[in-house]
């Protein structure tokens, strides 16, 4: 399990320090009127989202698969909320550069899904694992079908 989130871990910072310098290389070069002044704020709430994420999911109880589904779809409604506030919380405080800052902030959270997607992909992989390692039965029975 401890390799597992070491490898959750470094997948999830290379692929955001990744998305953060291409995203910001791409709008110096073929855009630099839509780079904002907080641009630094995005990859790191995707980045500390992410890490939440991560050590949630793997203290979750590995019982019950419907309960880490029902905790995956809770999560990504809280990130979703939160992100709402960090729009609005820019649109009080930067009025000019907000068309700007959701732009950038739908980008980063359309590639920072697909990230989310992977981790909790392999979380599954694993824990099924986990359970045909545990349950030799069901095993078994499985490979029968």
């Amino acid at each position: 399990m401890k390799r597992l989130v070491r490898h959750f871990l470094i997948v999830h910072t290379v692929m955001l320090f990744a998305a953060g310098f291409g995203v910001w290389y791409i709008l110096k070069i073929f855009s630099p009127d839509t780079l904002i002044d907080a641009y630094f704020v995005l990859p790191l709430f995707f980045y500390i989202t992410g890490l939440v994420f991560i050590f949630i999911m793997m203290k979750m109880p590995k019982e019950n698969p419907k309960e880490i589904v029902n905790m995956y779809m809770l999560l990504r409604v809280i990130k979703v909320f939160i992100g709402v506030i960090i729009i609005t919380l820019y649109w009080f405080l930067d009025k000019e550069q907000i068309r700007s800052f959701a732009i950038i902030f739908i980008i980063f959270y359309l590639i920072y899904l697909g990230i989310e997607t992977y981790i909790y992909m392999k979380i599954e992989m694993y824990l099924k694992e986990e359970q045909k390692k545990n349950n030799p039965v069901k095993k078994k029975y499985l490979e029968d079908r």
